[in-house]
């Protein structure tokens, strides 16, 4: 198709006279191909949730729960061309809380976030794909860095329309001490996190 247009252009300018546009015109289409690319999408704070828990006793099905916000970064997401797509999402960590002040405390203490060093946790992917061809679930393979640390994850996630934009939905489970959060023994080592993450077209 496009050596087509690139023979029209040439026709039609020929016809004109213009010989020395026409070679530039088709420079410009040899050197400039078109390229498909994925739509552009912000992650907005407002409209976003994401929770995370830590089940404190298997017995009692007692859970230690949280939020986190703060919610930054971009999105490039098409779901017919997954190969052009990514996400790279941030959190803040100092925005995490629960519903025990005492807990807020020592989620923003050196022993588990250390927010003051290390203000960000961030989500990176390196490949996205369909969980089954023609589904509405996605799979996202990246990376997860939380205290300066950086591991390999993945999750399966929906995207489905909203007013003008795209919600991300999905859960993720990582350990805690691969991150050096908190001491040993002190809590399960298995964080349970669920995200809706609200974009917009950018």
């Amino acid at each position: 198709m496009l050596i087509n247009i690139i023979k029209f252009l040439i026709a039609t300018l020929q016809k004109c006279g213009n010989s020395v546009f026409a070679i530039f015109v088709l420079l410009w289409f040899v050197t400039n191909p078109l390229q498909v690319v994925a739509q552009h999408y912000m992650p907005l704070d407002k409209g976003s949730k994401i929770t995370f828990s830590i089940l404190q006793s298997q017995e009692k099905g007692l859970k230690i729960k949280g939020t986190i916000g703060n919610i930054k970064g971009k999105i490039n997401f098409d779901p017919k061309h997954l190969d052009k797509s990514s996400i790279d999402v941030s959190a803040g960590a100092a925005s995490a809380h629960t519903t025990d002040k005492s807990d807020d405390f020592k989620l923003k203490s050196a022993d588990y976030f250390d927010c003051q060093k290390y203000p960000l946790i961030k989500i990176t992917s390196t490949k996205i794909k369909q969980d089954r061809p023609g589904g509405a679930v996605y799979i996202l393979t990246g990376n997860l860095t939380i205290k300066g640390i950086t591991k390999p994850v993945s999750f399966q996630f929906m995207a489905t329309p909203a007013a003008k934009g795209m919600m991300f939905r999905g859960m993720m489970h990582f350990n805690r001490k691969d991150f050096k959060l908190g001491p040993d023994g002190e809590l399960p080592k298995d964080v349970t996190v669920f995200f809706e993450v609200m974009a917009r077209k950018a």
